[in-house]
């Protein structure tokens, strides 16, 4: 079951802290970047555990509090929230040890990860691992859609810059206008890098990256991209938007893209929508 308490910026279990050095075969430590309206806590206690029982070195970084309610993270400027993974991934290259990193990011984080690998600092990153990221705007179930229909799409967007969640207002999907800063510098040129391996976990059943189709991204010259629907994977996994970072299934692909020598059969546990199921999987 999913553990949503607020506790203020709570480091879920397996987090590592100063000084670990990677196991012989990780080829560095995993950041996990958490999505808008959450926590380092709250989106990554049911996936950190299970990474560090794998011996992997776990970090995971709260950015974006832009509304001053500390367990209420991601909601500033997405560029902005990119450039805040920048110091975090120093402080644990030079903890660590390791030259690189991987990036395993939910929702917002997927996008602002890809964001960081791309456009930031290419050579800090091995990959880049998205859990239902909002690589491209969203419709939001066709909230955004309605809202233009009875013109009060840019009341709306207007309304979240004021309450200080320029997040929110930057992600949804602003067609015919021009998308969002962020979304022109990350897609613009391009989706990818040429060096780069790019994973994109969807579920068909997302209801706040939607179309669920929207999460994927297209391969340019050089990259490496798997673009992975769970459903396809596993049937009988029903993972939403939200309990998709807790699935055992998705927990599972993480584990074999961190390291394809070890890769292991995806069991397919049913999971039901919202709940999430991730104890620690053998």
């Amino acid at each position: 079951m999913r553990d949503r308490s607020p506790t203020r910026n709570a480091i879920p279990s397996g987090r590592t802290i100063g000084g670990v050095v990677p196991a012989p075969r990780t080829p560095g430590a995993v950041v996990l970047v958490h999505g808008t309206f959450e926590n380092a806590y709250a989106n990554w206690n049911g996936l950190a555990p299970i990474l560090a029982e794998r011996g992997y070195c776990v970090y995971a970084l709260n950015y974006g509090n832009s509304t001053g309610i500390a367990f209420l993270n991601g909601t500033g400027d997405l560029i902005e929230n990119a450039e805040e993974i920048g110091p975090f991934v120093d402080r644990v290259l030079a903890s660590t040890g390791a030259t690189q990193v991987d990036l395993v990011g939910h929702s917002q984080g997927g996008a602002i990860s890809r964001y960081y690998a791309n456009l930031i600092a290419p050579e800090k990153v091995n990959q880049v691992i998205g859990l239902a990221p909002s690589s491209h705007p969203t419709t939001l179930s066709g909230i955004t859609e309605l809202g233009k229909l009875v013109r009060l799409f840019g009341a709306a967007m207007g309304v979240l810059y004021l309450v200080e969640l320029p997040a929110a207002a930057q992600q949804a999907d602003q067609s015919p206008a021009p998308q969002a800063p962020f979304y022109q510098q990350v897609n613009g040129g391009g989706e990818t890098i040429p060096g780069m391996s790019y994973t994109t976990i969807v579920t068909r059943r997302d209801q706040v990256v939607t179309p669920w189709q929207r999460g994927q991204i297209t391969a340019g010259p050089g990259a490496d991209v798997d673009n992975i629907v769970i459903q396809d994977v596993c049937a009988i996994d029903q993972s939403e938007h939200v309990s998709l970072p807790f699935s055992k299934n998705v927990a599972q692909i993480v584990l074999n893209k961190l390291d394809p020598d070890d890769e292991r059969r995806v069991r397919c546990y049913p999971q039901a929508p919202i709940t999430g199921n991730t104890q620690l999987i053998g």
